[in-house]
């Protein structure tokens, strides 16, 4: 009897877990559909340019990689290009451009940050990614890094031909609120492609208080049932 108890109060606590990862965000630029096959946003999905020309979302098929065969989304069907074009709704800023989105971070909560990355070209210099932590101005589309950058998807001569995912691990701070995918290298309009970005909150999620009463009271149960 006392190993059933026992069995039991293991199962509990096991079946709601002593900590879990939990996606918070995830951003695939499926929505909305673009009509051309491709355009350039201010603001799209969960993300606003913070600098540059603005946020090119592509559709597949619309440009073709260097050995010649069509670019594919990663997930669905569109996807962002960040060495942007200064057309069809771009500004005439600089091409190499930044996104920034915002999260509910909880300070000393430890996140991953993911995202599917591929280079449009293969060339040195070109199709960087540099993903930042910080703090966004949506009064007026600011960003301030509190951190040093948390890393950069290649930047550098590349002979990769599909996608692959890139993560960065970071510690929040009391002022962190947001992140940024910024591209960096030659300004050409051909730079690295991102596809299905997200922010998983990888902190201890404790049990609740109920189940650990109950976890409790078995365990007592199972002492007592073992003195007799």
């Amino acid at each position: 009897m006392f190993k059933k108890i026992a069995t039991l109060a293991a199962l509990a606590a096991s079946s709601f877990g002593l900590a879990s990862a939990s996606t918070i965000f995830f951003e695939d630029f499926e929505t909305p559909q673009i009509k051309q096959k491709w355009y350039v946003f201010d603001e799209f999905g969960n993300f606003v340019t913070v600098d540059g020309s603005g946020i090119e979302i592509q559709k597949s098929g619309t440009v073709k990689d260097s050995n010649g065969d069509p670019v594919m989304a990663y997930d669905g069907t569109q996807y962002v290009e960040l060495d942007s074009d200064s057309q069809r709704g771009g500004s005439s800023s600089d091409t190499n451009s930044s996104m920034a989105a915002e999260v509910a971070f909880v300070e000393g909560h430890k996140y991953r940050i993911t995202f599917a990355y591929r280079p449009r070209t293969n060339k040195n210099n070109d199709n960087g990614i540099r993903v930042s932590v910080g703090s966004l101005d949506s009064n007026n589309g600011t960003f301030t890094a509190s951190l040093p950058p948390l890393g950069t998807a290649d930047g550098r001569k590349s002979t990769q031909p599909d996608w692959e995912l890139v993560s960065f691990d970071f510690i929040a701070g009391a002022m962190d609120n947001s992140f940024v995918l910024a591209a960096f290298g030659k300004e050409n309009e051909l730079g690295g492609f991102v596809d299905a970005v997200s922010v998983t909150d990888l902190s201890s999620i404790p049990l609740p208080a109920g189940v650990m009463l109950m976890g409790t009271g078995l365990f007592v149960l199972a002492r007592r049932r073992r003195a007799v």
